[in-house]
Order: C-alpha cells, then structure tokens, then sequence
C-alpha cells in the first residue's frame, strides 16, 4: 500500500511539474463570419466547435436578420452571439443575399463588378451602423483572440477599434474560399502569376502564354477594383470615427495566423508562409445513418447507385427563378439507371421522373459517405468540394459564379471529374457527362486516391485550426511572420539589386568597348606612322 501511494505521488509530481506550455486557460474568442450566412459561417463554425470543446468560450457576430435561424439549431447552441442590427429592415438584408441568384447564369465576366453593385454598399453601411454603435464597441473589452473573414472588411475596423483602446488581442485571418493573390501576398507568402491561377479566374494552374496575361492583368483589375471601389467606404468609416488610415488589402500583414481553407490533396500548389496553415475541409463530417424513407430510395437504385444533385441553397429554389432548367434537368436524368437525389425547394407543376427524390435540403455528407453514391452533380462550392474529395466521390461540376470556377479548375486539373458550362446546359450534355464520369474508372480512382490523403492525417481541420490559434495565443505569431512584409516593393522583387548589377555590367562593358577602341585608334595611328616612314625612305 505504502509503495502504491508512493507511485501516486511520483506520478503527481511528474505531472504538476509539466511545462506550462503544455496548458491552454480558457480564452474568449471573437468570430466574425460576414453575416453569419451561407458557408462563411458554417466553415467558421466548424472551428468555434472544436474550440469549445477545448474549453474556450465563442462569441460569433451575427446579423439579426440569420440569428434566429442559427441560435434555434442545436447544432450552433454552443454558441454565444453579438447580434447586429441593420438600418433596414432583416427582410431586405435576406432578399440582397437571395438576389445574388439572379446573376447565377450571367457571363463570368460581368459577374464581378455586379455583385460589386449589388452587396458592396449595403455591406459598408451595415458596418458604419454596427461600428458606429457604442455599446458594440465596449462589448469587446474582455476578448483574448479575433478570427475575421476576409470577405468583409469590416473586421479590420474592429481590429482597429481594438487597437485605438490598447487592447492587445491575437488577430486571425480566415478565407473559406480558394486563396486569392491578396491574401497570400498580405500574409508574406510567394504569389507568381505563372502558375498560380488569382481567385475568380477558373484558370489551371499550367497556363498557356495568353492564360498567364489574362492572369496577370485580371489580379491587378481586382485589386484596384477591391482598393478604390469594395474598400473605400470602410476607409471613410474608419477617417470619420478618428481610426488610423487602414491600407485594407495589405492590413492582414500584422496578422498573427492566417487560416485558409485548401487541402494539397486537390488544390493547386502554393508555397505558403509558416504562419499560413491549411485547413481545408473544415464542414467534413463521418457518415450518419440516413432516415429510413431515403435509405430506401438509395439501396432501391440496386447497382446502379445514386447521383446527389444540388446547385446551392438558394438555387434549390430553381424553379421559380429558372424553371426551363428544371425541365433540362429531368429530361436528362429519365434516361439515365441511376436514381437521383435533387435539392429542389419548389416542386414544377408536371411530375418528375420515377427514378428522381426531390427535398428541400440534403443531407449532403451523410448521402456523400453512403456506399451507393456515384456522382456529385453541384454548383462547385469549396466546402462541397471538399466533402467530396475526403468521402472519395467523383464530381461533375456547374461553375455559377465566384470561386465556383476555381473549384471546377482544380476538379478538371486533378482528374476528380468533368465540368459542364452553365451557358451550354442542355439535356444532352447533362446526360453524356453523367455517364461518362460514372462510367470510366479513372474517376473513381483518382477519387479514391484523393480520399485516401484526405483522411491520412492526425487531426481534423477544425482541430488543426483550434490547435494553432491556441498555439498563437500562448506564444503569438510574431515569429512566423515573414520579413517580407517589411519590404518596399523594390527591395522585395530586388529592383534595386539588379539595378546595381546591370550597371556594373554596362560600366565593364564601356570599359572594355572604350579600351578596345582606344586600343584600335592607337594600333591605327601606329600603322599610319609606319606606313609614312616607309614612303619617305622610298
């Protein structure tokens, strides 16, 4: 008994006397996910979980226009929210979100600069009232960390809210999408135009001459449009409540940590700063049993398996905005063996075919992880891809807009399915691309390779990013940052250093072209004297 109790001592001591580092106290930490809509907040959410169950308290910033719809799930009632009021009405904010779905099937080259028109201003005075508001601004005194989503810069201008109260806070960046060459350049990673496609572009990341052009001249459009247009208001905002001038595309440099959301499994190579970390497919999720009524439609598809067809959320609603699509759609899938499973909010006015469920909402990794699944037909969102990347499903992808066509690019780049142009979409193409990516076996095995990576890892996503900002916040990112932010744009590409070389060389090569002429006139002079000496002793 005494040597039992020896033992325990032993092992107490050994265990009290660990390193401090290896303790995390509970931090309070602050998430601004945009609105708290679509998948920026469920990408964000994904990480607030797995920090809560390492004990830390998660306040997400949310409008009041989603935050019944997010605090009544059990699954985001861990939460605590700062809800956010507009200077409109919460219906016309829903209705500004849903009215992106008119620009789905508009040129890509307009897509841009018109969601630009739609979003911008009225995303710049939801951040002038919500900054403006001053109870807001000493509800942030008792926070330890931020993670701010790029995609809405009023994060910035609380950070500098922060800052103006000598608050020293750990910042974190988050992109939930394919990275863009702002970021990557903000954070000190490397960005070369020659293989690294910009966001938007649905380039490959092997470009012809005109593809690298094109790449070129449409990254600087972006960040002049992103400068002088999509950030301007928030400058104003922040000059008119005494905030320091924030140079918006270039303020994550400071950063402590950046989190982005790729996976080298399926995306483009990117040589990242230390202080970068991926944490792609943050929304995956094992398999759960499906309800019984759907588990029998699948397992009735017998060896033919399903397709899970989605084009997105608000385009489950396709039939009022575009029911000639559904039409397409159906006529298509009559003819295939396979079952078919299709988010579809609004049924049409005729029947669909017998071998097509259509529901309101899917149960999309639990559909995606099921034995029975063939093929993901869907718009080419990031956390989709993703799910189906980790649950090894082949793809055939509708880019619509945004990142959408990043996402198709590295789908077609890494084999893992087809892409269909949203312009080209008839019944026939539909049909042949379904039976061509069920068909042939390279899909399959590409996907199952890509699966097979995806989940030879240590940790899930959503630990990987709790891990790193709990590293940040006991030992702060400072020693990650790369030097390169500290560099002029002459010192950084070394303009100044082949300045000075190539003047070296043009005074070697006027040396040497002065000496080699003096050299000549004076090997003419010298013959010419001998010439005249040889005509006077003649």
């Amino acid at each position: 008994m005494a040597s039992l109790a020896y033992i325990i001592l032993l092992l107490y001591g050994i265990i009290h006397n660990l390193p401090n580092s290896s303790k995390v106290e509970a931090a309070s930490i602050f998430v601004s996910s945009v609105y708290g809509e679509g998948s920026h907040f469920i990408a964000a959410s994904a990480i607030g979980q797995s920090l809560i169950e390492r004990g830390h308290n998660v306040t997400f910033l949310i409008s009041s226009a989603y935050y019944e719809q997010r605090a009544k799930n059990p699954k985001f009632s861990n939460f605590s929210y700062k809800v956010f009021k507009h200077s409109v009405p919460d219906d016309e904010v829903r209705a500004m979100f849903q009215s992106l779905n008119n620009l789905a099937f508009v040129k890509q080259d307009r897509q841009f600069s018109e969601m630009m028109k739609l979003v911008a201003k009225r995303m710049a005075d939801d951040c002038d009232f919500l900054i403006s508001d001053k109870e807001f601004q000493s509800s942030l005194k008792e926070i330890d960390a931020v993670m701010l989503d790029i995609a809405w810069p009023c994060g910035l201008l609380i950070r500098e809210i922060l800052r103006k109260n000598e608050m020293n806070v750990i910042m974190i960046a988050i992109t939930p999408t394919p990275p863009w060459s702002g970021f990557l350049s903000a954070s000190g990673s490397f960005f070369s135009y020659a293989y690294q496609p910009e966001i938007t572009t649905g380039l490959p990341n092997k470009m012809t001459f005109v593809q690298r052009l094109q790449n070129m001249c449409y990254s600087s459009f972006i960040r002049i449009l992103a400068e002088y247009f999509f950030y301007a208001p928030y400058a104003e905002i922040g000059r008119r409540l005494g905030l320091p001038d924030v140079h918006f595309v270039y303020s994550y440099s400071d950063f402590d940590l950046h989190l982005t959301n790729i996976d080298f499994a399926s995306e483009f190579i990117y040589p990242l700063a230390p202080n970068v970390i991926p944490v792609g497919g943050l929304t995956i999720s094992a398999p759960d049993y499906l309800q019984k009524e759907l588990e029998e439609f699948v397992q009735s598809s017998g060896d033919h398996g399903v397709i899970v067809f989605t084009l997105g959320t608000y385009l489950a609603s396709i039939t009022t905005i575009r029911p000639e699509i559904v039409t397409m759609f159906a006529e298509a899938f009559r003819r295939l063996p396979q079952k078919v499973i299709w988010q579809l909010k609004e049924l049409p006015d005729w029947e669909l075919p017998s071998n097509v469920k259509a529901m309101p909402w899917l149960p999309q990794n639990d559909l995606l992880g099921h034995p029975k699944t063939r093929v993901f037909m869907y718009q080419g969102g990031n956390n989709g891809f993703q799910e189906a990347c980790y649950h090894g499903v082949p793809i055939v992808v509708i880019p619509l807009q945004g990142d959408q066509y990043d996402v198709a690019a590295r789908i077609e780049a890494r084999g893992l399915g087809k892409k269909i142009e949203k312009l080209e979409l008839n019944a026939d193409i539909i049909y042949d691309t379904l039976t061509e990516v069920i068909n042939n076996p390279s899909y399959n095995e590409v996907a199952d390779k890509v699966s097979a990576i995806y989940k030879d890892q240590p940790m899930s996503a959503p630990d990987r990013a709790a891990f790193w900002i709990e590293h940040v916040i006991k030992f702060g990112g400072a020693y990650m940052r790369s030097p390169a932010n500290d560099l002029t744009f002459i010192q950084y590409h070394l303009i100044d250093v082949y300045a000075f070389l190539t003047a070296i060389v043009v005074v070697f090569l006027a040396v040497v072209y002065y000496t080699l002429k003096f050299c000549v006139s004076l090997c003419g002079r010298m013959i010419g004297r001998g010439s005249s000496r040889k005509s006077k002793t003649e």
